[in-house]
């Protein structure tokens, strides 16, 4: 089985806002930046992440999102997972938390079950694994010394 890391599909710079941030400013940064996530930090540890979906509930739900903080929409704890983890793995972590989108981490929580900031190596989405697979497709074709896995014919160009 093919083990490629999930540094190798993960996006950088891990994109972070802090938690006294509206959630209108939240959407106005994701749109800015074209992304679907924010990470929250409190001074130096992560403590949660806000996504489109976190703001569009809040809009449908009435809520005046200039009003409201990423506090009160933000989803933690925070599902990550290890820079040095299998791509496969954070599949199976997003979908056994339902979640779209993991924070990359360098190291393990801490006893407080804590992430700091500066252990944020980036961050991997179901899109960044969308994009992924004709690489790892590739890799594999690359191991099995360039046959199609059906029928043993030579692989596509």
């Amino acid at each position: 089985m093919i083990s490629l890391d999930v540094s190798t599909a993960m996006t950088t710079p891990v994109r972070t806002i802090p938690t006294d941030y509206t959630a209108a400013e939240a959407a106005h940064e994701m749109r800015g930046a074209g992304i679907g996530s924010l990470v929250v930090e409190d001074e130096d540890s992560v403590v949660g992440i806000v996504t489109q979906s976190d703001v569009i509930d809040l809009i449908a739900d009435g809520t005046d999102v200039a009003g409201a903080t990423v506090t009160d929409i933000m989803s933690t704890p925070v599902v990550t997972v290890e820079r040095n983890a299998r791509v496969l793995d954070a599949a199976e972590s997003m979908k056994e938390h339902s979640v779209r989108r993991l924070p990359v981490c360098t190291g393990e929580r801490t006893a407080d079950d804590t992430i700091a900031s500066d252990d944020l190596a980036g961050i991997v989405s179901t899109t960044d694994l969308t994009h992924y697979l004709p690489r790892l497709r590739n890799t594999i074709l690359r191991e099995r010394g360039g046959k199609n896995t059906v029928d043993g014919s030579p692989a596509p160009q």
